[in-house]
């Protein structure tokens, strides 16, 4: 068994149900990039004060670029059984590999400020992940609704058809609520990019380290202002949960949605078999299990969130080992985020719309708010008019009637505030002709949504690529 880092003044060993419960190499063996990035940009900054000489430097830095390909080809099986995290993992590893001189690595800081810039590196890579393939599913979601603008669903509220839409806009519903979900990933970058290494412990280093030197060097936007806020803070894995349960939340419901309208009693959507699964046992089923799938991780992710929020409610100041427990479950939401993300843009690359389906089933009493507002416009208070519809609904649901089959003189029986409503007063592109304000589903209103979302698809590539 391999001699603690910190065993100089224990005289007995950790029992081994401890030392499982202690070890953290086997999840946060995901940020040894980021730890070996650190590590070489930190003995660069103790070489510059004259704790490392350039010559051993030179050989740390050579020595952690080699153990970083060799940790890729091995993973975690290059470690002895006993390493306890990924920080000390790779200080035994160098030693292993170049000598006394990797001891010299940890001089004026502490695993403290390390983790914490570690996570925050890593964080940073993977929130910039999620932002791209959250464009990815954006650009599929503007093409299937540029694709089809001429098709008509009804809209629903409850459950129950409400009034007609076009296509694009129930899809274009998603885009601009998933595009507020880039721009909460993409704020919160700069709380993510603040270096907490030089806080050491919790007082700060007590070595003349230039911060700012290692805040370049590891490609930080900013330096954290108080070592003990430095190592303690994790609200920024907080608020990553948050925005990746709010993403969550709108894919699940997209996924509801798409279960129901892809099913035999709606058949609006089909969706390819690249996304579908069958039954053990009957052959008939063709059952949507990625939006299944994508419905059921959303309460794992914000399990995993309000996990995090539990575990840190009491902690005093500053570090705690508790603060170990944060990064499984950031680690999973990260990757399951991306997975569902990637999955839901095949979904929707392949799906193929039946628009005449969808055309057909909407319902002829989705037209009675037109007959109310035809009444409201001609002088009648609007309440009056809503009466006096839900009238007429009453009498063509007792009568078997579609309500769009009344006539002018047939609304006249009614109220003679129906003069000059013609005959045609139920027809689909009169209906969308009347809403093309800003937002609207009307056809013009819609082109200038797609325009926008263009222009948001644009500007986001345009700062990705910077």
């Amino acid at each position: 068994m391999s001699k603690k880092a910190w065993a100089g003044r224990f005289t007995e060993s950790n029992s081994p149900l401890f030392e499982k419960m202690n070890r953290s190499l086997d999840f946060d063996i995901k940020m040894f990039r980021e730890d070996i990035a650190l590590n070489i940009a930190y003995s660069k900054e103790l070489n510059r004060i004259g704790i490392l000489s350039s010559k051993d430097y030179l050989a740390i830095a050579a020595g952690l670029a080699e153990l970083e390909k060799e940790i890729e080809k091995k993973g975690i099986d290059i470690f002895p059984e006993d390493t306890e995290d990924i920080h000390m993992g790779i200080e035994s590893l160098l030693s292993e590999k170049i000598g006394d001189v990797a001891k010299k690595i940890h001089a004026g800081k502490s695993r403290n400020d390390q983790v914490a810039t570690d996570v925050r590196m890593y964080l940073f890579n993977q929130v910039n992940k999620i932002i791209d393939e959250l464009c990815k599913l954006l650009a599929a979601l503007s093409n299937l609704a540029e694709n089809n603008q001429d098709a008509v669903m009804p809209g629903f509220t409850h459950l129950r058809q409400a009034q007609p839409v076009l296509f694009s806009h129930y899809i274009l519903s998603f885009f601009f609520s998933m595009s507020r979900d880039v721009e909460r990933f993409s704020d919160s970058l700069d709380r993510i990019s603040t270096l907490p290494l030089g806080s050491a412990a919790l007082a700060g280093s007590a070595y003349p380290l230039n911060r700012d030197n290692l805040r370049t060097d590891l490609h930080f936007r900013r330096i954290s202002c108080n070592s003990m806020d430095g190592v303690l803070s994790r609200d920024f894995l907080l608020e990553t949960l948050s925005n990746i349960s709010i993403l969550s939340i709108t894919l699940s419901r997209l996924a509801e949605d798409f279960i129901l309208f892809s099913s035999e009693q709606y058949g609006f959507f089909d969706l390819s078999d690249k996304v579908t699964t069958g039954s053990s046992i009957m052959p008939n089923k063709k059952n949507p299990d990625s939006l299944e799938l994508t419905r059921g991780k959303t309460g794992r992710v914000i399990g995993n969130m309000t996990g995090l929020f539990v575990t840190l409610k009491g902690l005093p100041s500053t570090y705690n080992k508790d603060l170990q427990e944060d990064k499984e479950a950031v680690f999973d939401s990260i990757e399951t985020i991306i997975d569902v993300l990637q999955v839901t843009t095949i979904l929707i690359d392949s799906m193929k719309i039946n628009k005449e389906k969808m055309r057909a089933s909407i319902d002829s009493l989705s037209f009675a708010t037109e007959l109310a507002d035809f009444l409201a416009k001609s002088g009648l208070p609007f309440r009056e008019a809503h009466h006096i519809v839900g009238h007429i609904v009453l009498d063509m649901v007792n009568q078997k009637r579609e309500l769009t089959s009344l006539s002018e003189n047939d609304l006249l029986r009614y109220s003679e505030y129906f003069t000059n409503i013609g005959d045609e007063w139920g027809d689909i592109e009169k209906f969308l002709a009347k809403r093309e304000l800003p937002g609207g589903t009307g056809r013009e209103a819609v082109k200038r949504e797609l325009k926008e979302a263009a222009l948001l698809l644009e500007r986001w590539s345009l700062k990705n690529a910077e």
